[in-house]
């Protein structure tokens, strides 16, 4: 059998990238050799074989039984080559740690419980007036404290849902839905991509999302339902549309 080499610098950018923070890589040569891994943010300790067995990580220390069982998981996919951290990653967890919202992204502790709100929220944030890529991410509590979610998200019923919608022109936002990982725990992050078709508006009432009226964010507060954006935010938004017309 060939021996597996691990590439230990892989496996650290990778913890990095999802929000660990390691104060600790010690190599070792007991029982073959071996790294054990320490963080500053978490009471985890982490030992990694360099051996065929590749999902043999031991996870030890004084973090709890779910983030022990998470993070040997997540481990072994990382050094099989199974799991990948999304180039997006990063960004959000940069988002989540400044403990604010703005304009381009939102925090939800749990999906919607009525569609309209989430068409609301998606509507608002890609009406945004910097028409820059915006994140609804989902997972993390009003105080900012990373939840996680533990239910599957069925990207296809998403998808479906904003295909069913009448918008007008027929040009619906442009979203992608994504697993990110804050440490151990799982967000899904609805990305709402900048495109030259803002703003976009509703040309069949949903709800109490109202039809002909044009939705927007501003700092942390999107246009209430009931009401439509101002003449200004109006008025950019069509000027970023018309300025863009012939991309």
């Amino acid at each position: 059998m060939t021996k597996i080499t691990v590439d230990i610098e892989y496996i650290k950018d990778q913890l990095k990238k999802i929000g660990y923070e390691i104060s600790d890589c010690i190599q070792r040569e007991n029982n073959g050799l071996n790294w054990q891994l320490k963080f500053n943010n978490s009471g985890a300790s982490v030992t990694i074989f360099d051996s065929n067995k590749v999902k043999n990580t031991v996870v030890n220390g004084k973090a709890d039984e779910k983030e022990k069982k998470m993070l040997k998981q997540i481990i072994d996919d990382i050094k099989a080559k199974e799991f990948v951290v999304d180039p997006l990653n990063e960004e959000i967890i940069s988002l989540i740690r400044s403990h604010k919202e703005d304009y381009y992204y939102d925090f939800k502790r749990q999906f919607h419980k009525k569609d309209e709100d989430l068409l609301y929220d998606i509507i608002c944030l890609s009406n945004n007036l910097e028409n820059r890529d915006a994140y609804l991410i989902i997972g993390v509590a009003d105080d900012f404290e990373v939840i996680g979610i533990d239910e599957n998200c069925k990207s296809n019923n998403i998808y479906d849902f904003m295909k069913s919608k009448k918008f007008a022109g027929d040009f619906k936002p442009e979203i992608e839905i994504k697993n990110i990982y804050y440490k151990y725990k799982k967000l899904i992050v609805i990305k709402c991509k900048a495109t030259k078709h803002i703003p976009y508006y509703l040309v069949e009432r949903y709800g109490g999302v109202k039809d002909n009226t044009i939705y927007t964010r501003v700092g942390d507060t999107n246009t209430p339902k009931d009401r439509s954006a101002s003449y200004n935010e109006v008025e950019k938004l069509w000027r970023i549309h018309f300025e863009r017309e012939h991309e």
